[in-house]
């Protein structure tokens, strides 16, 4: 009996100590609130510095109450904020990763919509510095990449590289337009969905 009572007046006494840091963190932001208004209507500060002070307090009070309550249950701050790093790494990587799939997706739509160059041409990306950029016969363009076949000292084809097409929005183009050109919209819209296996 002794055990439910101490039990029963510990989580009332850390119940009563959350309500208090709720409580006292919104009186605080009422009052601060208060003081900004009074500095705006005295015009001692601009709105849009009293409207980036006062979202700036919202969130520095909310995160100061949440990480003392979170101590007064018992969840320790060095634990919350490892989490909160865990949380913000990853949210870092998706977004890295999705935003270079997605700008290059944007760059091939943009490729099309402003026909840079066709399939058949001979490009090349010159280096802003003077340095040898790379030059080649256009082969093959997707949403992500644009296939182009160096071209050898004796003019043949020699490796295939393929060029995120977002690179083209960063470099300088030169074209020389193909005997035989196939806009990049056109060459795009004939590739099938599905690259059946010799087997299959």
């Amino acid at each position: 009996m002794n055990f439910r009572y101490e039990r029963l007046f510990e989580l009332s006494s850390t119940a009563l100590a959350v309500v208090f840091i709720l409580v006292l963190g919104l009186l605080v932001y009422i009052a601060l609130t208060k003081a900004l208004k009074t500095l705006l209507a005295k015009q001692a500060i601009a709105e849009p510095v009293y409207l980036l002070a006062r979202n700036l307090l919202k969130w520095l009070l909310f995160i100061m109450v949440t990480v003392i309550v979170l101590q007064q249950i018992g969840i320790g701050i060095t634990s919350v904020f490892a989490a909160l790093l865990t949380v913000a790494g990853m949210v870092a990587i998706g977004f890295i990763a999705v935003w270079s799939i997605l700008s290059n997706m944007f760059c091939a739509l943009f490729l099309i919509l402003f026909n840079v160059f066709q399939v058949g041409d001979e490009i090349e990306v010159v280096e802003p510095v003077g340095g040898q950029g790379l030059r080649g016969t256009v082969l093959d363009f997707n949403l992500m990449f644009t296939s182009v076949a160096d071209l050898t000292s004796e003019g043949q084809e020699g490796f295939v590289s393929q060029i995120p097409n977002n690179i083209f929005f960063q470099k300088v183009i030169r074209r020389r337009p193909g005997e035989k050109g196939e806009s990049l919209g056109k060459h795009l819209l004939g590739k099938p969905l599905l690259v059946k296996s010799e087997g299959g």
